[in-house]
């Protein structure tokens, strides 16, 4: 089973980008996501994904109509991009995402640990011939290629590459006057230039998934 790594990430592209969903999605400038919980949410719609200027930019459905357990990611068109779906009967919090044939190819598998002033988890990227999605997940071979980590409040999340934490490919900022005011979870996602935008939003989507889980549990 191959497993990516940063540096081979950005040479699979000829320009360099850290590209999983298509060049379409790497800006070449500082780009927003704005992810709002609805307030009336459905469960099979449950945040609002715009850009900086409030443009609908992408949306997650869940078809199956369990709350956060799958989900899938589609464009402003309703194409869809990637399915987000956790593990169950995990010894650590653990998510994948899917895509390609049928969205049963597994692209990325996150695994979560909760520290006592953060929580922290870990991206793998996987290379072709991808597992399918109900094979077993092994970790003893794997690198983690990507980082995500949470400030001691858990306010802001930084989303950076494994073996150097100085390169940054995104931040996430909760705001959390209004999530005092409507317990409602709402994140401003600041995106690096030529890094994939469906990528870290698909990334930040699992992060409040799973670690909204973990507090409930």
């Amino acid at each position: 089973m191959a497993v990516t790594t940063h540096q081979s990430l950005r040479q699979a592209d000829p320009n360099h980008r850290i590209c999983i969903f298509g060049p379409q999605y790497c800006m070449p400038g500082p780009f927003q996501i704005m992810l709002r919980e609805k307030f009336f949410k459905l469960r099979e719609d449950c945040f609002k994904i715009t850009d900086a200027n409030g443009q609908l930019f992408f949306q997650v459905k869940n078809p199956w109509k369990t709350l956060r357990e799958k989900h899938i990611m589609l464009d402003a068109y309703g194409n869809e991009i990637c399915k987000m779906k956790k593990k169950i009967m995990a010894l650590r919090y653990t998510w994948h995402m899917n895509a390609g044939e049928n969205m049963e190819q597994r692209r990325v598998t996150m695994a979560f640990r909760h520290f006592a002033l953060h929580t922290k988890c870990y991206v793998y990227v996987y290379e072709p011939p991808y597992p399918h999605e109900d094979d077993d997940t092994d970790y003893s071979n794997l690198k983690p290629v990507i980082m995500m980590k949470a400030s001691v409040m858990g306010f802001d999340i930084k989303i950076y590459d494994a073996e150097n934490q100085d390169q940054i490919f995104a931040r996430m900022s909760k705001d959390v006057a209004r999530e005092l005011l409507t317990s409602q979870d709402n994140y401003c996602l600041s995106i690096e230039p030529d890094v994939d935008v469906a990528f870290m939003t698909a990334l930040a989507l699992m992060w409040d998934y799973a670690t909204t889980d973990m507090k409930n549990n």
